[in-house]
């Protein structure tokens, strides 16, 4: 009994240092990615540093330019010298080019050149090619073509995606060649969430001559046409591809998602996204969807021949979900969100996305350590 009872301080003693050292537990380290420098001329580098991406990661990297053109013109833009410091496996590129009549893509590797060739649609064309993205230094991705009969200007949208293996500090390096003046917008998103943003003024900066004429709302499609976007004059977003990262028990993903970028914009007055159902005439129950923080919410949403429409409130990830049918669909069927609402939850439309943090992991460790203490120095008593 002695023995026990001696035993008790230091008991004590050991579960109140547990219980201070969960105090210095350091949650997760962010992923970090920034660009720079502030602007650039036409030749000069840009650089994307990377910081504690880990492997298995689903990484995206959008490279968008903006800038002037003369109609029925030839135009080209590249990224030289494209230093990629880790792989990308079960990779795809998409380009997109706005404003032109004829188009290639094309990807130099030392020996290797792989292009695309297609016409506009309405003075919009748009490729996507499965293509694992090797560590290395690349000649140049670059984009050219015709310009459309009427065009004043052009926008062009490069995207690499796949999932990382490779170091995790790193840095992306570029050359812009083909832009004497405009402007170079770089995205970044892991597991489907933006991460970093930036827009680099090119030269003077300007993209087109200006327009004396009201200011119109702005529409986007995603490359696949399957989402589109209308949003007020001044608010650019761009459309992204991305893994889907969970949905609530009892819901299918229709179409999407899709991150819209920049992330933290808020549109005022709100515009509106569309999705057009895969298989035609979306069927009872399909939904446009924003998710948050591990959480999906139903949006107010109106169903019409073919599409299903929604407000939008501001940047983020949407998709449009529809209940788990009892017969067999070819619809896509993912693992369920760890974070989803309890049975009966009502979901509320959203207003502005935000987001909402649970509890962090250091608050958990931490109560439960002060529960242990608490219990071995009552039974000591």
């Amino acid at each position: 009994m002695a023995k026990t009872m001696a035993g008790a301080p230091r008991m004590k003693r050991i579960l109140l240092a547990l219980l201070i050292s969960s105090f210095l537990v350091l949650p997760a380290t962010p992923v970090l990615i920034t660009a720079h420098p502030e602007t650039i001329a036409n030749g000069q580098p840009v650089y994307v540093r990377i910081r504690d991406l880990p492997d298995g990661a689903h990484f995206s990297l959008l490279v968008e330019a903006s800038y002037g053109v003369s109609p029925n013109s030839e135009f080209w833009f590249q990224m030289s010298h494209f230093g990629m410091p880790f792989s990308l496996t079960q990779g795809s590129m998409t380009a997109t080019l706005t404003g032109t009549s004829q188009n290639r893509l094309e990807v130099k590797k030392e020996d290797t050149i792989v292009s695309i060739s297609g016409k506009s649609i309405e003075g919009r064309f748009t490729t996507t090619k499965s293509y694992d993205i090797t560590a290395g230094t690349y000649d140049y991705f670059r984009l050219s073509g015709i310009t459309d009969p009427t065009a004043r200007s052009i926008f062009t949208q490069f995207q690499v995606t796949g999932v990382k293996k490779g170091p995790s500090d790193s840095e992306i390096t570029f050359v812009v060649d083909g832009l004497p003046s405009g402007s170079v917008t770089i995205a970044a998103l892991v597991n489907g969430s933006q991460v970093m943003y930036r827009t680099i003024p090119v030269g003077t900066g300007d993209a087109a001559p200006a327009s004396s004429s009201p200011a119109a709302p702005v529409s986007s499609t995603s490359p696949d046409g399957l989402v589109r976007v209308t949003v007020p004059a001044g608010s650019p977003v761009s459309i992204v591809k991305v893994a889907a990262p969970g949905i609530p028990a009892g819901m299918q993903v229709v179409a999407g998602p899709y991150a819209l970028v920049p992330g933290d914009v808020v549109f005022r007055p709100e515009g509106q996204i569309a999705f057009t159902h895969p298989g035609g005439m979306p069927g009872d129950g399909a939904t446009v969807a924003f998710f948050s923080n591990g959480t999906w919410t139903l949006l107010p949403s109106v169903t019409t021949p073919g599409d299903v429409t929604a407000p939008l409130a501001g940047g983020g990830i949407y998709a449009l979900l529809a209940p788990v049918p009892t017969s067999p669909t070819t619809l896509l069927s993912l693992p369920p969100t760890l974070l989803t609402p309890a049975p009966g939850t009502a979901t509320t439309p959203l207003a502005t996305p935000s987001p909402r943090a649970g509890l962090p992991p250091l608050v958990i460790l931490s109560a439960i350590a002060a529960g242990m203490v608490a219990l071995v120095m009552k039974r000591t008593r």
